[in-house]
């Protein structure tokens, strides 16, 4: 029984896990494409612990660890016996623990779970050190152990040790700098260099002398090292793009982004730079993607530190996108073949059902194309292609893309609420608009889009746009006017075109700019985080500037991608004053119920929209004299009448509709 039990426990020893979740918690890591390290986050209790790899660590630091910690560390089982009857022996000699024998092994065990400094504790390491070595290789312990060994404060490890104290990687050390960081995890509080650099020269010059006697450096090496200087300040690790690194480098391992680092600066100026000018509660935020790889290449949302929200991932808040939509409304038209770029589309009052949209100004510009359609962002041919689409296939479209648009689609009862997904009625997020403008760059090919290196090279899922399609809306984008205070397209030289879309949510809660510009699509967002209005602040005011800033500081390969088109006079909007006025009410073709017929009618109002100063009105042949309270038209009788404007310039419209007693109606209002 004793045989077999003495088995049991020799099998439970050595086939017993280690656990070490603590061990292989270390500070998460971001870098850029180049691998250059763009942000590193703390652990538990602020530690900055940065994960090390020995490949990346100078032979020559672990050559002269060795040495000085544990000469026996590849030979011995965990417990270097030998390092324990010298103590044993020199303290019974002096009756003083003068001699360690802890290996670099039990210091990991005591990193690990600390311990009082008795006998029992020792023989407890002793243990632990025996079944860490059952379970890991040496370079792993020795990993481990310089990924936990404290330098002092709230620093762990070389890597982190060696980038605060000196501002640069392990992977090449100078000797003075190989003593200190040997010296200091010995005494880590009291030889701390940025606190007692008197006791930090006095620990590494002991480290010196005894790899000077050990022949791992040389006489003039140990005098030139010893003169150098103690650091006496802490380098900050890196902390920009801390957005993307809160988003990517979830572990303590180094992830390397596709940010491009020049690309991440500068849209992280031009954002604090927005944000610094605007009032309290206003953040902003941007993402740049490669269009052809599908690469994000910067990433950013910046917010002011004095107001709640102020450091939210607004990329990824769910928000209406205005009218930054409206391009794929008329793409799928043009798929279908109900339009092109030139087809003329009426602007002017109409319903659809229940549905009655406005244009943003509430103005109207009569006959437009849908180019004009589309750079002047007017609402109603918008709604009107997307009355012929249908909002489920738009709605369908957008989520086949890899976007997710909030709401769950148009009533089963009826199209209202998808024709409103034209101006702007459901939510999405930035980054869903990136991978949607990323298909209008890559000739109508959605798919998704792609954060690291590692990640595969992500193949197009859908084709939300035909290639001639996508081309023509890009020409088209691109001959928008452009925002105030910003240089006309034709005017450069040797730069890429912007083909753009502004977009502003119901209430002014979002201001939005999308662009294909040369090699990359831009996504711009601003307002407030907690969905708070912002009176009178548009897409076009806010954040169109701001897209155009990011895009003058963008690289576009080895040559500058310009749309063919011949140069001409950008197609100007007529404002409304150009054309013949427009009849607000009541529509064409529209019926009215009242109840009282001649002179004792309420009336029915006309609303005539025309920038003219003098209109005159007309039912049938006879004038409608204009009052204080506007014109108003008394019927006679039930029946059809007409209703002609006339402004001042001769130009006229007319309108249709059909008066009946409200005694004739039977529907439950009247």
């Amino acid at each position: 029984m004793t045989l077999a039990a003495t088995a049991a426990m020799g099998l439970w020893f050595a086939q017993a896990p280690v656990s070490n979740a603590d061990l292989n918690t270390t500070s998460p890591v971001l870098a850029d494409r180049n691998g250059t390290w763009l942000n590193v986050r703390t652990v538990e209790n602020g530690r900055w612990r940065i994960k090390t790899d020995l490949d990346v660590v100078d032979p020559a630091f672990v050559e002269a660890l060795i040495e000085i910690e544990d000469k026996r560390f590849y030979s011995h089982s965990g417990v270097d016996g030998a390092a324990i009857l010298r103590a044993l022996k020199t303290w019974k000699q002096s009756g003083v623990a003068s001699s360690g024998a802890s290996t670099l092994t039990m210091q990991l065990v005591r990193q690990y779970k600390p311990r009082p400094r008795t006998f029992k504790s020792k023989a407890i390491e002793s243990f632990e050190a025996l079944r860490f070595e059952l379970h890991y290789t040496k370079q792993e312990i020795l990993e481990q152990y310089l990924t936990r060994v404290s330098y002092g404060g709230n620093i762990e490890g070389i890597d982190a040790a060696s980038r605060i104290y000196f501002g640069k990687s392990p992977r090449f050390l100078a000797p003075d700098e190989i003593a200190l960081l040997i010296a200091l995890p010995q005494a880590p509080e009291a030889r701390r260099p940025d606190r007692n650099a008197q006791a930090a020269k006095i620990g590494r010059r002991r480290i010196l002398k005894r790899l000077a006697s050990a022949e791992l450096i040389t006489a003039n090496e140990y005098i030139n090292a010893d003169t150098v200087s103690i650091p006496s300040k802490k380098e900050k690790l890196p902390q920009r793009a801390w957005l993307t690194a809160r988003k990517l480098a979830a572990t303590g391992s180094v992830t390397r982004s596709a940010l491009d680092p020049h690309l991440q600066t500068n849209i992280e100026n031009q954002l604090a730079a927005t944000v610094e000018k605007l009032p309290h509660p206003v953040n902003a935020s941007a993402i740049v993607v490669h269009a052809k790889t599908r690469e994000v290449r910067a990433h950013a949302a910046i917010g002011r530190r004095d107001h709640d929200g102020g450091w939210l991932d607004m990329t990824a808040a769910v928000r209406s996108p205005g009218s930054t939509l409206k391009p794929f409304v008329y793409g799928l038209g043009m798929d279908d073949g109900i339009i092109g770029p030139d087809t003329r589309l009426r602007d002017a009052p109409s319903r659809f059902g229940s549905y009655r949209p406005e244009n943003f100004d509430r103005r109207y510009y009569g006959d437009v194309t849908v180019a004009q359609a589309l750079q002047h962002s007017l609402n109603i041919p918008a709604v009107g292609v997307l009355d012929h689409v249908g909002g489920r296939r738009l709605d369908a479209a957008l989520r086949a893309s890899g976007a997710s648009p909030s709401q769950s689609g148009p009533n089963e009862n009826g199209s209202d609420a998808g024709l409103a997904l034209a101006l702007g009625g459901t939510g999405l997020r930035a980054t869903d608009l990136a991978m949607l403008y990323t298909a209008i760059a890559n000739d109508g090919l959605a798919g998704p889009l792609k954060w690291t290196l590692a990640d595969e090279m992500p193949q197009p899922t859908f084709e939300l746009l035909q290639a001639d399609t996508a081309k023509a809306l890009r020409r088209v984008m691109a001959d928008a006017p452009r925002p105030a205070g910003v240089m006309p397209m034709h005017l450069g030289r040797d730069v890429p075109d912007v083909a753009y879309k502004t977009g502003t949510s119901y209430g002014f809660r979002d201001s939005w700019a999308a662009a294909v510009s040369g090699d990359y699509v831009i996504i711009v967002w601003i307002g407030r985080p907690d969905g708070g209005p912002r009176p009178g602040v548009t897409g076009r005011a806010a954040a169109a500037p701001l897209l155009f800033k990011i895009a003058d500081g963008l690289a576009v390969g080895d040559q500058v991608v310009r749309v063919n088109r011949p140069q001409q006079t950008q197609d100007r909007l007529k404002s409304a004053e150009e054309f013949a006025p427009v009849i607000l009410f009541p529509m064409d073709d529209i019926e009215i119920a009242v109840s009282v017929f001649g002179a004792a009618s309420e009336g029915i109002d006309l609303v005539v929209q025309t920038e003219a100063s003098d209109v005159r009105l007309y039912v049938g042949s006879d004038p409608i004299h204009k009052t204080r309270d506007g014109f108003r038209f008394k019927p006679s009788a039930p029946g059809f009448y007409e209703l002609t404007a006339i402004d001042k310039k001769g130009q006229k419209t007319k309108g249709r509709f059909r008066v009946v007693s409200s005694q004739d109606v039977s529907h439950p209002g009247f």
